[in-house]
């Protein structure tokens, strides 16, 4: 059974241990005021990071062999260049980072999504919220977690809850979505 603790092998606690580790590399800020909630998430997406990790290492092997060989016409130095390039074309596809920001004096939200090329605003009342949680969605052989904001009603999408963060990011645990859903769920005022 998923979350049982006694259900994990040793290398699955070993591997988790290593993760949590490094999870300071890429940081997720949650920054509370009395009238203000501002969560800073600079986590990219699985495939962001590797395109991004393609794409300096194919660019760098380029750039070594044509300063070491100075072969122009070197098949495999071109091949380099072009996956270097698509490596670059598929990271625009992600995000950079995702910042949410609550006003309870304006009664509203932002969301940003901020790509390499493009930024991404989402606006409202924040009195629509009533809640948040973290979903879980168990796949083959992985969890992923989700914040999902309760709304009051349904609204154009006819869900009567919405998704924070649509992808998946690298450094995905139950912990660090628990500790946003639990942020902006002590932030909402409560319905009486």
């Amino acid at each position: 059974m998923y979350g049982d603790p006694d259900d994990y092998s040793p290398f699955e606690r070993i591997w988790q241990m290593i993760w949590d580790r490094f999870g300071f590399i890429i940081p997720l800020r949650i920054i509370c005021r009395p009238e203000t909630l501002t969560i800073i998430d600079y986590r990219p997406t699985g495939l962001m990071f590797l395109t991004t990790l393609g794409f300096l290492g194919f660019a760098a092997a380029f750039g070594f062999l044509l300063y070491k060989t100075w072969a122009f016409d070197s098949f495999g130095l071109w091949t380099l260049l072009i996956i270097a390039i698509i490596c670059l074309a598929l990271s625009f596809r992600g995000t950079i980072r995702e910042v949410y920001f609550f006003d309870k004096t304006a009664d509203s939200y932002v969301f940003v999504r901020q790509f390499i090329h493009r930024k991404e605003l989402i606006e409202g009342s924040m009195s629509q919220f009533t809640g948040a949680y973290v979903k879980t969605q168990t796949n083959d052989e992985s969890e992923s977690y989700f914040v999902m904001l309760n709304q009051e009603g349904m609204f154009l999408t006819g869900m009567s809850e919405q998704t924070l963060r649509e992808s998946v990011p690298i450094f995905n645990s139950f912990d660090r979505e628990s500790d946003i859903a639990n942020a902006i769920s002590a932030f909402l005022p409560s319905k009486r």
